[in-house]
């Protein structure tokens, strides 16, 4: 336990003791290699900074991992081996949280997670697209978690011309959200708002859904990208297809995006099955070595307050450095704001392997978010993925 009286010198000291550790310990990495090594290019080509996915990176992603000129995809048959990419996290951490007027800190060094993806585009017109993950996870000490937090099939070009990737049909497990704004779509890896509370964005979902993506040529090239389906609720009764979602963004010249995003559907709450609505609007400029981002997000259940969340990030990129910083504020009726505020600075060791420094404060005098009332968290994060 510790005062508020204690000077935030030794928080900071503790955090650069973590620093210290933390470069002292085995590189690692957190990207796709398996899909650089099939375009034959490196992580950076999709990735501004990975798991920033540039407009690339995202043409890529809803064309089903391919590229429409590409026209070189494999029949599994033809494969001598599965694509394959391994990912091994460390992560050493210190919390300092105020609860019920009580300090307490903690401080950890664990493998936050190893994990194993697999997957492309196969066929030879690249008409199926699969993917799986699994993931061990450390959870309490000596014990760990197995994962699954990607696993779907894909069918792609149910119109148009073969790589276009202009309608398609998805099913299985993956993130819900914007091209541009998923849950892991920032280098920053504490969790958004929009996300833990507000839940206009969300990993781990069970779906179906059609997708697909439009480009416009003219005098600007506009990049449509849609999503729309229907998703696995936690609910009382037998029937989970209790979800509905869908999604758009439009880019302009690849640095300037627009999306919207709309949920409806029903949850349990406590013990009940009660409706909700949930959507968001969010934008993001890319200028140089700056890549700005800021939406808001708003919740509306039965039988409990509405919720709103304002996000604004900024990230800068120099050489092997990437900077970034996150402002958020979410509230519902009746209780004062939550206020949290991250910095992030990383330094890439190779295109795919990175050392992550990460603080987060955060102010919640009426716990909305489940936390303390003020918390203060320091994370260093090695990623190696190969």
């Amino acid at each position: 336990m510790r005062s508020p009286g204690i000077p935030h010198s030794v928080f900071f000291l503790k955090t650069l003791m973590l620093l210290a550790i933390a470069v002292l310990l085995p590189s690692a990495a957190e990207a796709f290699p398996s899909f650089a090594r099939h375009v034959g290019r490196d992580c950076g080509y999709c990735h501004t900074a990975f798991p920033k996915l540039n407009d690339t990176g995202r043409t890529y992603l809803f064309n089903g991992y391919r590229f429409e000129a590409e026209g070189e995809w494999k029949a599994v048959k033809d494969l001598q081996s599965m694509p394959v990419s391994f990912e091994v996290e460390v992560e050493g951490l210190y919390d300092n949280i105020k609860t019920a007027g009580d300090w307490a800190e903690a401080s950890d060094l664990k493998v936050e997670e190893a994990e194993i993806i697999a997957g492309g585009a196969f066929g030879k017109d690249g008409r199926v697209t699969a993917l799986f993950s699994a993931a061990v996870q450390q959870a309490n000490e000596g014990s760990f978690d197995t994962v699954i937090p990607k696993a779907f099939v894909q069918i792609n070009d149910l119109l148009g011309p073969t790589g276009a990737g202009r309608l398609n049909l998805k099913a299985g497990i993956d993130e819900v959200g914007l091209p541009f704004f998923r849950p892991t779509s920032t280098p920053i890896s504490n969790a958004s708002f929009a996300e833990t509370l507000i839940k206009a964005v969300s990993a781990d979902q069970r779906f179906i859904e059609v997708n697909g993506s439009v480009t416009s040529e003219g005098d600007r090239t506009i990049a449509h990208r849609y999503r729309a389906g229907i998703v696995r609720e936690a609910v009382e009764s037998d029937n989970k297809l209790k979800g509905l979602y869908a999604s758009w963004a439009a880019t302009f010249d690849e640095a300037l995006s627009f999306g919207a995003i709309f949920r409806a559907g029903n949850e349990s709450i406590a013990g009940q099955d009660n409706s909700y609505q949930r959507y968001g609007v969010a934008a993001e400029a890319e200028t140089g070595p700056f890549i700005l981002t800021a939406g808001y997000f708003k919740s509306q259940r039965e039988g409990a307050a509405d919720g709103d969340d304002w996000l604004v990030e900024a990230l800068y990129f120099v050489k092997r450095f990437t900077f970034g910083a996150r402002y958020e504020m979410a509230s519902f009726e009746g209780t004062e704001a939550a206020r949290s505020q991250t910095f992030m600075a990383r330094y890439d060791i190779m295109s795919s392997s990175y050392v992550q420094f990460e603080y987060r404060h955060r102010q919640d005098s009426d716990r909305i978010a489940g936390g303390g009332e003020l918390e203060d968290k320091a994370r260093v994060i090695l990623v190696a993925l190969f």
